[in-house]
């Protein structure tokens, strides 16, 4: 009875010959006759143990069948000639007991998501489950999964999200992508909430704006001519490539010495946030580091855990080694590399370096043990199994694995003993590589990757290296606001500016509104009535009357007039702009927070790509949040928008009636006086 031992992409496989069902990993010495003899005795024994774990761990024992040939064996491991079958690459990869195909799971998903569009929802739907089946560490299939399955399937969608949640547990990639993400969208959000507020501000203060630069423009040339010029120069900032910040902050600037506290301290706020921005964007580059292969101290190692195997990268990570040789990081990663390519003296010394660097290590001991378990160190693999169930109680890997070995030296009570605690710490690795094993008479060995703890060590210790600044995601690179200090420094000097010439206009021609409609004046339009102004307008209404106390009858119902037609058109652009209704009632922070709840409810329903992604742009945008959610919560921003603005109203309407009640007491009882001293 012979053995061979062949590897595949770091997974030891030893298969007997056909007429041993039973797998074996290498020894240090070939077992002698005694012992070949007590293995036929204990074989009944080792079938009920097997037949136990597998109905332990709820695995499904294939039906009798012949023993693989070696041209069947081989056959089987060949990868499929295309891409047309989710099904068939699945295969494959049990079939050669690969952890993930990454770029296959990628490009299935990308066809799923075409197929959703295309309207072939029974297709998508299995592109996409085996993309997630494919690259267990790929999450964003199983958030489109629940997306889809929400409405229909609540509790498959739950199921989806439970397993999100546990990939995010013990993955660092997918950790520093939700971070990264969240940060970014919650920054620009924020950014756009406060310049479209200031916005919203300048266009309901637009009349201070244009004013004064009308009454300017009146000096040299027509009335007719300044009105349209003076719009113009209100527009123009928008439209000559400044971007929307800029213009906004100097105009609200100009505005400081006519506008409220509230409206001041959105100015202040708006200026304060462009200042922090390259404080933000560094902040950015610094999650960025562990995507550069030529940055320390990571040079792309996060992301060789599911990365397929070359030898230009292992090259490559061997010279970084051998120049840093005191980051424990590359070294794991070379010896993570070597072991998927075969080279186990490699990986063994890299292992013994990290291990040197980082002693006791629990991942490290017992990735170190599978590389001797495979060069056929029995002895020396069951030790560092050993040592790493002590160093950290609660690895799995490290107890699976060494069942294993028991296993194979016919140690079944303490095989036993070490696979059930291995059970109770991690039950779904455990069913997942006994199912592997009971499969095709492979034995797979569990190797574990560095926890994200250790990353996020590294990351807050590193520096931002020179030659990598200015490395944004791509959605930030093209923007004005994200250039830099050089766009801070601009906008302090434009806020700065814009409160200087807005100082200097108000004292130079004040500006005041009418008493009576509210329409912005100046000393120069403005038509003196006792102690009030009157705007042109109010002034020609009441030179109709021809007697003081109908006169104030006449402007009251002027003043009705032209209220009644602004707010029907603040109500439109209320209905219409999410946050202007407030915003008319000179309160903004409320719309601040339903402006950037909105651009990203928007930015979400777009299906535009994440900005930060440690994974290869292989798909489309999937769907991660439900489009029930999505319309959900901007109808909810919509109607919390419209419910203040309807309040605010109510409340203005109120003191109009209770100053209209006044004014018509005043003139009732001024009749009655004039009619008395008249008889």
């Amino acid at each position: 009875m012979g053995l061979r031992k062949t590897h595949h992409r770091g997974i030891l496989h030893v298969a007997a010959k056909p007429a041993v069902g039973v797998p074996w990993i290498a020894r240090e010495k070939s077992p002698s006759l005694a012992s070949r003899f007590a293995a036929g005795r204990f074989l009944l024994a080792l079938a009920l143990t097997l037949a136990f774990n597998v109905v332990a761990f709820g695995a499904t024992t294939p039906p009798a069948q012949r023993a693989p040939s070696n041209a069947d064996r081989a056959s089987s491991m060949a990868p499929p000639a295309d891409l047309r079958k989710v099904s068939d690459w699945i295969a494959y990869k049990q079939a050669r007991h690969l952890t993930s195909l990454p770029v296959e799971s990628h490009l299935f998903f990308r066809r799923g998501l075409m197929a959703k569009q295309a309207g072939q929802d029974e297709q998508a739907l299995i592109d996409v489950r085996g993309a997630a089946e494919l690259d267990p560490t790929f999450v964003e299939p199983h958030l489109t999964l629940a997306a889809w399955m929400l409405t229909r399937d609540p509790s498959q969608a739950l199921q989806r999200y439970a397993t999100a949640l546990e990939q995010l547990a013990d993955n660092f990639g997918l950790q520093l992508s939700l971070a990264a993400n969240a940060f970014i969208l919650l920054f620009q959000a924020l950014f756009a909430g406060l310049t479209l507020t200031a916005m919203l501000v300048i266009w309901a203060r637009r009349h201070e704006l244009v004013h004064p630069i009308r009454e300017t423009l009146g000096r040299f040339g027509s009335p007719e001519g300044a009105r349209w010029w003076s719009w113009a120069v209100l527009v123009l900032p928008f439209c000559a490539g400044f971007g929307l910040t800029l213009p906004a902050i100097a105009m609200l600037a100009y505005l400081w010495p006519v506008v409220r506290v509230r409206e001041r301290a959105l100015f202040v706020t708006l200026t304060a946030f462009v200042l922090v921005t390259p404080l933000s964007l560094s902040v950015l580059e610094r999650m960025a580091l562990p995507m550069h292969e030529a940055a320390a101290p990571f040079y792309g190692v996060p992301t060789l855990e599911n990365a397929p195997w070359t030898s230009a990268r292992q090259a490559q990570l061997g010279r970084i080694a051998s120049e840093q040789g005191d980051n424990p990081i590359v070294h794991f990663g070379l010896a993570w590399v070597a072991r998927r390519g075969g080279d186990l003296a490699t990986a063994e010394k890299s292992y013994r370096r990290t291990l040197e660097l980082w002693p006791g290590d629990s991942r490290a001991l017992n990735n170190l043990g599978n590389v001797l378990a495979m060069q056929g160190r029995a002895n020396d693999a069951l030790d560092a199994y050993e040592k790493s169930a002590a160093a950290d109680p609660t690895n799995a890997a490290a107890l699976f694995n060494a069942s294993q070995i028991r296993t194979q030296r016919f140690e079944y009570q303490q095989a036993s003993d070490a696979l059930n605690r291995a059970s109770a710490l991690n039950f779904e690795l455990v069913k997942s590589y006994q199912s592997q094993a009971t499969t095709d008479g492979l034995l797979p060995l569990a190797d574990l990757w560095l926890s994200p703890s250790l990353f996020w060590k590294a990351l807050g210790k590193a520096t931002n290296p020179r030659e990598l600044r200015g490395s944004l995601p791509t959605g930030l690179r093209n923007s004005m606001e994200a250039s830099g200090w050089p766009f801070s420094i601009l906008a302090l000097l434009l806020a700065a500016l814009g409160v200087w010439a807005g100082i200097l206009q108000s004292a130079k021609l004040p500006l005041r509104t009418c008493s009576n409609c509210g329409t912005t004046v100046c000393r120069r339009c403005a038509e003196r009535r006792r102690e009030h102004a009157l705007c042109p307008a109010c002034a020609e209404v009441e030179g109709q009357a021809e007697t003081h106390e109908f006169s104030r009858v006449l402007l009251m119902r002027h003043r009705m007039k032209s209220r009644r037609s602004e707010q029907l058109v603040r109500t439109a652009l209320a209905t219409l702009l999410p946050g202007y209704g407030i915003v008319s009632h000179r309160h903004v922070f409320r719309p601040v927070l339903l402006l950037s709840l909105t651009w990203l409810l928007v930015r979400l329903w777009s299906g535009s790509p994440m900005p930060f992604s440690l994974d290869p742009r292989l798909a489309l945008p999937g769907q991660e949040v439900p489009a029930a959610v999505l319309t959900g919560g901007l109808l909810f921003i919509y109607a919390i928008s419209l419910l203040g603005y309807f309040h605010l109203n109510a409340r203005e309407d109120d003191r109009e009636a209770s100053l209209n009640a006044g004014m018509r007491g005043r003139i009732t009882q001024s009749t009655r006086r004039a009619s008395a001293n008249a008889a």
